[in-house]
């Protein structure tokens, strides 16, 4: 069989791959040229992301391996040969729930401004200490109860959160309902957001759900930027009517240079590198191998996901 790369492998991580598919024709999308559209349409197997556009043109794709969690592009498609799609479905849970701990304790003890004043050599310590807070105790609304959710609620625990989870299709959530929300959100000190972009998640904490925040609260996105109203926390923030935010996921990405996040106090950006880690590209590979192993056994292949459902 054909198999297509997509995925940026460095040369290391190339090796590892040649080595385990020698069965197989490994075309490398970075190797091809100018026109890589036409190679691919001879593959049954594709490993990366690609336009959606190339699977609903191909003839001869069988599976396609995505590198990401997310999966949104790729949602009701209309293809010929009706190719199964997998995705990289808890792969994310250990760094991302990592994260999201480090942006919490940085906002509560004050890192990201004692890195500030190491900068301009400003020492603030004693100033600082009465409005240093503990992680210890805190109540958390964790919104999505899949891989990441789970594996945060987990960490939390040892901190002796008081933890509440929803998520509408997941029955082992504490909540189901999302009128829930109403109650649920003043008495919060920390939201996370884990959910996916879909029509019901979209600002799912509207610009109504985040005024019931209390002032401490403070939010975190490592879901996708989409559930959030981005321009309504902005200007809580400014307004200083919650606390903080920790934000791996915006509207823009990069950012634009004069965009008001870059300026906003209380802010703790992490660019998207909530689920980054040093052997990320490596393991991807053996998601794939994985998985490839059994395709060629004519096996059900890990994480297949439903296009037209969404999940």
């Amino acid at each position: 069989m054909n198999i297509f790369c997509a995925i940026d492998l460095n040369k290391k991580e190339k090796a590892h791959l040649k080595e385990n598919v020698s069965q197989h024709q490994l075309i490398f999308k970075d190797e091809i040229g100018e026109n890589p559209v036409d190679t691919f349409f001879d593959c049954e197997i594709c490993f990366g992301n690609i336009p959606s556009t190339w699977v609903e043109k191909s003839n001869k794709l069988r599976w396609l391996q995505l590198e990401s969690v997310g999966f949104d592009t790729y949602l009701k498609l209309e293809t010929p040969n009706n190719p199964s799609i997998t995705n990289l479905k808890g792969f994310f849970a250990v760094p991302v729930a990592e994260t999201v701990i480090a942006g919490i304790l940085a906002l509560f003890r004050g890192m990201d401004k004692f890195v500030q004043l190491k900068e301009t050599e400003g020492w603030q310590g004693a100033d600082m200490r009465p409005a240093l807070r503990t992680l210890n105790n805190s109540t958390v609304l964790i919104l999505g109860a899949g891989s990441i959710g789970l594996h945060l609620k987990g960490l939390l625990e040892s901190f002796n959160c008081k933890i509440l989870l929803y998520d509408k299709y997941n029955t082992n959530a504490d909540s189901t309902d999302i009128s829930d929300l109403q109650t649920i959100l003043p008495s919060m000190d920390i939201i996370v957001n884990c959910l996916p972009d879909t029509q019901e998640t979209k600002h799912l904490l509207n610009k109504e759900r985040l005024k019931l925040l209390n002032k401490n609260a403070i939010v975190v996105n490592v879901g996708r930027s989409p559930t959030i109203d981005e321009d309504a926390l902005i200007n809580c923030l400014k307004e200083k009517r919650i606390a903080g935010a920790v934000l791996d996921v915006t509207n823009k990405e990069p950012i634009p240079q004069d965009h008001p996040l870059w300026k906003v106090p209380n802010v703790i950006l992490t660019q998207h590198t909530g689920g980054g880690y040093r052997n990320e590209i490596l393991d991807k590979v053996d998601v794939f191998l994985e998985n490839l192993k059994r395709f060629e056994e004519g096996l059900q292949l890990h994480n297949v996901i439903d296009v037209t459902k969404g999940y």
